[in-house]
């Protein structure tokens, strides 16, 4: 979203990534690690019910953004996420819409609509790092849940290896990401998520987001639970000295009113019907395509 929201569409096996550096010098040894098993169920447990989530945002950039006319402003807007793939970020002003971020199974978007009113689009099978330039926004959306740490750590993978920070006051592991590997930092106490890293093949932290002040919510699909999520989400982006800090207030895992979010905010066909777009850029061609007609995804990209 500017929310910021990129494509950070990095590729293939990655090479073991060096362990998170220090945030301070102290010297204290860290007691024996806790059990993998406790570490995967207090993740599994604090996002149990999380299928979908609503939370009004407000956001701050530090940093020009390339595709977006926004630094050093603060910006409020919606965030609505329907896992695993689903994400819509609006930013508003006055009323208006001027940014939108978004995702659905096949394809990812930006609406910048101040300006020229232009969108970029891509297809989550086709992107790459040259794409992720051409979009302009350093977070993809899908990277966007990865980064908030609102997804469990799947069963079928081999059980992570634990770490303690080199200066012994974190837990670290490494799970497979979206095209890259997912570093999470955990408070040893709480076991709550602090930090979270993703890392390209060389073993560079491509985007790193920091989490703090966790508030729950009432889960709409599974009776009882109520799954927490940072409200705090620091997100820098090392390459471009870019941070991006998101707020998130009034989570539900619906609408204000109760109702599920509206398929419509990820469907990329019916929004670019209704906003007032003038230019659209195929992120996929090598030359583009806001010249006459502007292209537009296949029929069944979001079926």
């Amino acid at each position: 979203m500017l929310v910021a929201l990129v494509a950070i569409c990095l590729g293939g096996c990655r090479s073991s990534p060096p362990a998170p550096e220090p945030k301070n010098t102290g010297s204290r040894a860290p007691g024996p690690l806790p059990p993998v098993a406790a570490i995967v169920q207090a993740q599994n447990d604090r996002v149990k019910g999380l299928d979908a989530l609503w939370a009004r945002v407000s956001l701050r950039v530090d940093g020009k953004l390339a595709n977006a006319k926004l630094n050093k402003e603060e910006a409020e807007g919606y965030l609505q996420v329907v896992l695993p793939d689903k994400v819509a970020v609006i930013i508003n002003k006055l009323g208006n819409t001027y940014f939108y971020l978004g995702s659905n199974s096949e394809l990812y978007w930006w609406f910048d609509l101040t300006g020229d009113k232009r969108a970029y689009f891509g297809r989550h099978a086709q992107a790459t790092p040259e794409t992720v330039d051409r979009f302009g926004i350093p977070v993809h959306p899908l990277d966007l849940i990865q980064l908030m740490a609102i997804t469990p750590i799947a069963s079928g993978d081999a059980p992570p290896k634990l770490h303690w920070s080199a200066d012994g006051t974190l837990i670290w592991y490494d799970v497979p990401a979206r095209g890259s590997t997912k570093r999470v930092l955990v408070d040893p106490k709480s076991l709550l998520p602090v930090m979270v890293e993703l890392i390209d093949r060389t073993g560079k932290v491509v985007v790193r987001s920091e989490l703090s002040k966790y508030i729950a919510f009432s889960s709409r699909s599974v009776r009882g639970a109520n799954p927490s999520i940072p409200s705090r989400c620091i997100i820098k982006v090392p390459r471009q000295d870019l941070t991006i800090t998101i707020n998130l207030n009034d989570p539900a895992g619906s609408l204000p009113n109760g109702r599920p979010i509206n398929p419509v905010a990820f469907n990329f066909s019916e929004l670019y019907k209704r906003y007032p777009v003038t230019s659209l850029l195929d992120l996929d061609k090598r030359e583009g395509a806001d010249a006459g007609e502007p292209a537009r995804p296949s029929e069944g990209a979001e079926k």
